[in-house]
């Protein structure tokens, strides 16, 4: 009898844990009463956070190299608050956003403020003008995430909002369940939303929620924030670290430090204004256009450079951050009756320029790159898309891949294009172009033309056609910054040398002030 109890125990311990875990609401209400008192908790108003962070530049996606060891590149947000306004179902994120490390827009390095808010089901932004705007209710792009669904998880992403969010019995919790020691719950809101929540058997507090948002880089970003450093305000127990990690390379997407919480005090109200309420949502544009540059080659109004081969087409670049990259590529799968896109040649490893990374590879194109990018392209098309399935997800393959170490050449009775390693580029250290010969026409990406106002790496683009003797008449710039679109080469030099010009004025006066600025002063040989 006492061999055949022994055996039954773990069966029966078991059976406990799964009938302690299949009924949520008591470990919430635990969680609750950890927090500052069931009731407490639940006859709140209102709660601000009042710190400070900084976010992980391009989800980590936007590093001097692909290579997982490379330094991190981060945008500070400083003056941050966030309102949290639980009776209202409403929320503001607000914060002043400097980029870390030289970047080549004024908008970068001005402290410029974001004030995103939430009313229900509407998302909107205050400008600095005082003007709003209505925002998308799903936006991606290399850069961040954004819309309804977005502001709805950063509307939880604290501690007390999201115990608050899953004790309502209007939405739906599961039985729990055991992560690494953590009671994990998932929620999904009146809304549809779905986010996890777990919370520390031992302390009954949250450790941390997870969710999901699409992301066109790696299909689907998971976040994750963690709740660190409970300490007490106002009678409640508040976390003063929430670091939010990326299910990708385990990048610090957001780390946010807390200087105090103000509770039940004096907030913005948020409710959307009756423009807000009757202006339609805002649309992605998908108008893509074509501009001949030369005999069989053109530019599309994305910032994509199409080249005709003999039987197929080879894009340089599929869309920035602008445009959809699925309307790029669709619209230059029809350019030419007979002639598929088979290649797509990307400039560098930056988020930015391999928007289109993951469809292109759906529809079996062989992508072209520095041998450096490989590792990282080959995360970003194998990162697991389950919740938000793109086309890669829909219809796996394997990505074809051709590496570049200083040259490839691409030819053809048509059409030649050499494709060239970029060299001593700062802006990243993978970079490729490529040089039409017949035409004279280099199709570039951030080695001149990053940007029109500043310019932190300006001998690089001589430097190069120097190097390897070019002839070059015209630029087919990723990002467009003057008018034509095609740069004549005799604009693109006035360009750089104005931007440092720009540049220099710009590291005088912020020297002057005391400050330090990264990038300054500006390392050149040529102006």
């Amino acid at each position: 009898m006492q061999n055949k109890i022994t055996r039954l125990f773990p069966i029966l311990l078991l059976a406990l844990v799964i009938q302690a875990n299949a009924q949520p609401r008591p470990s919430l209400e635990k969680a609750a009463n950890a927090l500052g008192g069931l009731d407490r908790i639940q006859k709140l108003k209102n709660i601000t956070l009042i710190g400070y962070g900084q976010y992980a530049y391009m989800f980590g996606g936007g590093n001097i190299t692909g290579d997982p060891n490379a330094p991190m590149k981060f945008e500070a947000a400083n003056t941050l608050e966030r309102d949290y306004d639980l009776n209202n179902n409403r929320y503001r994120q607000f914060e002043r956003r400097n980029f870390l490390f030289p970047f080549a827009i004024p908008a970068g390095h001005d402290y410029h403020p974001i004030d995103q808010r939430l009313d229900g089901d509407l998302a909107y932004d205050v400008l600095p003008d005082g003007t709003t705007q209505r925002i998308y209710r799903w936006f991606e792009d290399s850069h961040y995430i954004d819309g309804v669904h977005m502001r709805r998880m950063w509307s939880i992403n604290n501690p007390i909002a999201a115990v608050r969010v899953a004790l309502d019995p209007q939405n739906k919790v599961s039985q729990g369940r055991t992560e690494a020691g953590l009671s994990v719950f998932n929620v999904v809101m009146k809304e549809g939303d779905r986010f996890s929540l777990a919370i520390d058997p031992g302390t009954n507090l949250p450790a941390w929620v997870r969710w999901s948002n699409p992301q066109r880089n790696l299909g689907q970003a998971t976040l994750t924030t963690h709740f660190t450093g409970y300490t007490p305000h106002d009678g409640l127990l508040l976390p003063l670290g929430y670091n939010t990690d990326l299910d990708w390379r385990h990048v610090p997407y957001l780390k946010l430090y807390v200087d105090a919480y103000v509770i039940d005090g004096k907030i913005p109200d948020l409710a959307a204004p009756p423009a807000i309420r009757a202006a339609p949502e805002p649309q992605l544009p998908m108008d893509i256009k074509a501009t001949p540059i030369a005999q069989g080659i053109w530019r599309l109004n994305s910032g994509t450079t199409v080249f005709e081969f003999a039987d197929h087409l080879t894009l340089f670049e599929l869309a920035q951050s602008v445009r959809p990259a699925q309307a790029t590529l669709d619209f230059a799968q029809k350019m030419v009756p007979g002639k598929p896109v088979t290649q797509l040649i990307c400039s560098h490893n930056h988020f930015d320029h391999v928007n289109g990374l993951r469809a292109a590879v759906a529809e079996g194109i062989t992508v072209i790159s520095r041998r450096g990018n490989e590792g990282i392209f080959r995360e970003q098309v194998e990162h697991a898309d389950p919740d938000f399935p793109d086309a890669l997800a829909q219809h796996p393959k394997p990505m074809k891949f051709i590496p570049v170490d200083e040259h490839l050449r691409l030819a053809d009775k048509a059409m030649t294009v050499d494709v060239y390693w970029s060299r001593d580029d700062t802006h990243t250290a993978d970079s490729v172009f490529a040089y039409a010969p017949a035409a004279k026409v280099i199709a570039e990406a951030d080695m001149a033309t990053a940007a029109y106002d500043y310019q932190f790496w300006p001998d690089n683009y001589l430097d190069a056609i120097e190097y390897y003797k070019l002839d070059v008449a015209y630029d087919s710039p990723v990002h467009a910054v003057w008018t034509p679109d095609v740069l004549p080469q005799a604009k693109v030099l006035q360009m750089i040398k104005e931007g440092v010009e720009r540049t220099r004025a710009r590291c005088a006066s912020e020297l002057a002030k005391g400050n330090y600025f990264p990038g300054c002063p500006v390392q050149t040989k040529r102006y």
